[in-house]
């Protein structure tokens, strides 16, 4: 689970940088990304998507490995961006993100457009570093 963990901060820091309106917005609610998105990389999006968005992932998943989890989730949050920001309070924010992924929207299309399009290039060498960083830390932090 400690790599769960790492990756829901590694997460947590991309959001940061590509979409730090989204991440304020959550900070201005007190909303803790890991409580919406570690559920999507514990069950590889079978949970909070719709069955052409999972073989979607799946088949990119079993091509190009863990960086496809965080391609999928940063476009998710790309497409819904504005909707997120129009939310009000946190509540509001948690019930939209529990059906982000049944959303309309959230077509294998719009992801892979944005997941393999937008998104490039993916700077999988930093997330690398920063699993390191996080997971040292982690582990570091928990056995003082």
């Amino acid at each position: 689970m400690i790599g769960a963990q790492v990756d829901q901060r590694v997460l947590s820091d991309i959001m940061s940088d590509k979409y730090p309106k989204i991440m304020a917005h959550f900070q201005q609610f007190k909303i803790d990304l890991s409580l919406i998105t570690f559920n999507w990389f514990l069950t590889l999006y079978v949970d909070n998507t719709n069955i052409d968005v999972v073989l979607t992932f799946w088949d990119s998943f079993l091509f190009e490995g863990d960086k496809v989890l965080f391609r999928f989730a940063l476009a998710i949050f790309r497409i819904h961006h504005d909707m997120l920001l129009n939310t009000r309070d946190g509540i509001e924010v948690y019930n939209f993100c529990r059906a982000i992924g049944d959303s309309d929207l959230c077509s294998p299309e719009n992801i892979k457009k944005i997941a393999f399009g937008e998104l490039n290039p993916f700077p999988m060498k930093r997330v690398t570093e920063q699993q390191r960083l996080h997971g040292f830390h982690h582990l570091h932090c928990r056995y003082l």
